[in-house]
């Protein structure tokens, strides 16, 4: 790890040719950008040890990764209709698949859009599984002493894959062992794939080769929780008797949204150069999300996440400043409030969110004040999933695509970041072996570069 940290700071003072980057190429890659040319693949252009726009591969892997949930459907049919005889009995269907930064505020009973049909309890703590009665059942991430005596007296536990908790299905001793080394086979009835890769990252960054990078566990553990929830949904107050139906409709109008991000990809590229001109100027960046706070903390202090964001002085050099606010609202007034305000003190203010919600276009939207504003293509206030006889819609994509696209602009900067010969530091999951040690050793370099 040592002549690593050394390397990264060679390329990080490389004065001659960052001198050379931020000069001629950066202006070619503002036009490639603004003609949806991918720089990397131009012919005779530099490719930096990659040929695919980090951005670009973020989004193919996010593809990917909702494409095999598809494969995932018959067993959540399966699920639900287990689920909603196990309520319509007067049981609970308990949720705690909600490791992670952002699916917790994200699959929250208060979380707009969320019905609350599926019961959250907080699965760090063992007695609320110890609560649970027999004929209950429980879908989760957590792999424990707890879980297996739910599942022995009779709850049907349904273990969901997550990056963060070891199981039999990678590489043994990527991650952190279990309580005695059990596995999601020993406390569980089943096994439910979120198909989150087991080292969280999406984007293999040749210069950051020890671990991959920008997270996805909002996107396998959020679109499975918004499937089980619209199928039970349907099943316990409409009596369905189909075994797949309103999950389907929800894995394709989220995948459908994912899909249309690629449009924004031009313009993610010209932000995301604005940013790093900035940043290596010296400027701080800092991620708010004031409505749906797990978009914040998606980005900051996360496993697979860059250091940089929330962290340092932003009064010392706001004229240099990044501000990324992420919404669920197209005009929010606390964002509104901060959006302008940053504004004011010279921030490059970027904005994620709808750009109407049911129906109406609010004056003074987040996505026209930014200085780079994205449509999230969620204008729902409550979700896309319409169940009959209820008056609201149930199930939003508005967290799972703004977190895609906030990530997408996280991976593009880290791209132009390294044209330019200035490596930003990540942090690695202390959930992965090592992942500690690694992070304390290198968070004094971090701090001497500021990026």
């Amino acid at each position: 790890m040592g002549n690593k940290i050394h390397r990264r700071l060679f390329l990080g003072g490389g004065a001659g040719v960052g001198a050379w980057l931020s000069g001629s190429a950066n202006r070619s890659e503002v036009r490639a950008a603004g003609t949806g040319e991918s720089g990397c693949l131009r012919p005779g252009a530099p490719t930096f040890g990659h040929t695919v726009l980090f951005m670009e591969e973020y989004h193919q892997a996010t593809m990917e990764m909702l494409g095999r949930l598809s494969g995932e459907l018959d067993q959540v049919g399966e699920l639900t209709s287990r689920a909603a005889a196990v309520i319509k009995a007067g049981g609970t269907a308990w949720t705690s698949m909600d490791d992670g930064h952002m699916p917790g505020p994200e699959q929250k009973a208060t979380r707009r859009g969320n019905p609350g049909i599926l019961r959250n309890h907080n699965g760090y703590k063992p007695a609320t599984f110890d609560a649970m009665q027999k004929g209950d059942m429980v879908f989760t991430n957590q792999c424990n002493r707890a879980v297996q005596r739910a599942r022995d007296r009779g709850v049907y536990v349904v273990a969901v894959t997550v990056n963060y908790v070891d199981n039999e299905f990678r590489p043994k001793g990527f991650t952190n062992t279990n309580e005695d080394n059990l596995m999601l086979k020993d406390v569980s009835n089943e096994i439910l794939h979120s198909h989150v890769p087991y080292y969280q990252g999406l984007v293999h960054a040749p210069q950051i080769p020890e671990f991959t990078l920008c997270p996805s566990t909002t996107t396998g553990s959020g679109a499975l929780h918004w499937m089980l929830t619209a199928e039970t949904a349907n099943k316990v107050w409409t009596g369905s008797t189909k075994s797949v139906d309103k999950s389907a409709e929800y894995l394709r109008v989220l995948t459908e949204r994912v899909d249309r991000i690629r449009r924004h990809q031009p313009r993610i590229r010209e932000t995301a150069v604005t940013m790093a001109r900035r940043i290596r100027r010296g400027g701080r960046w800092f991620a708010r999300s004031l409505e749906h706070p797990g978009f914040a903390s998606e980005l900051s202090g996360v496993a697979s996440g860059p250091m940089i964001i929330n962290w340092g002085d932003w009064e010392a050099t706001r004229e240099l400043n990044v501000m990324i606010i992420t919404a669920i609202s197209p005009a929010h007034t606390p964002e509104m409030r901060l959006a302008r305000e940053k504004q004011i003190e010279g921030a490059y203010v970027i904005g994620v969110g709808p750009g109407s919600m049911d129906g109406k276009v609010p004056p003074g939207r987040l996505i026209d004040v930014a200085d780079a504003g994205f449509d999230n293509f969620s204008p729902e206030r409550e979700g896309v999933i319409e169940i009959a006889g209820r008056k609201e819609r149930i199930c939003p994509t508005s967290g799972i695509v703004g977190n895609v696209i906030q990530q997408m602009i996280c991976a593009q900067w880290t791209d132009e970041m390294v044209r330019r010969g200035s490596v930003p530091y990540y942090w690695m999951g202390f959930f992965q072996n090592g992942g500690r040690p690694y992070d304390d050793a290198i968070r004094p370099h971090f701090e001497a570069q500021g990026f």
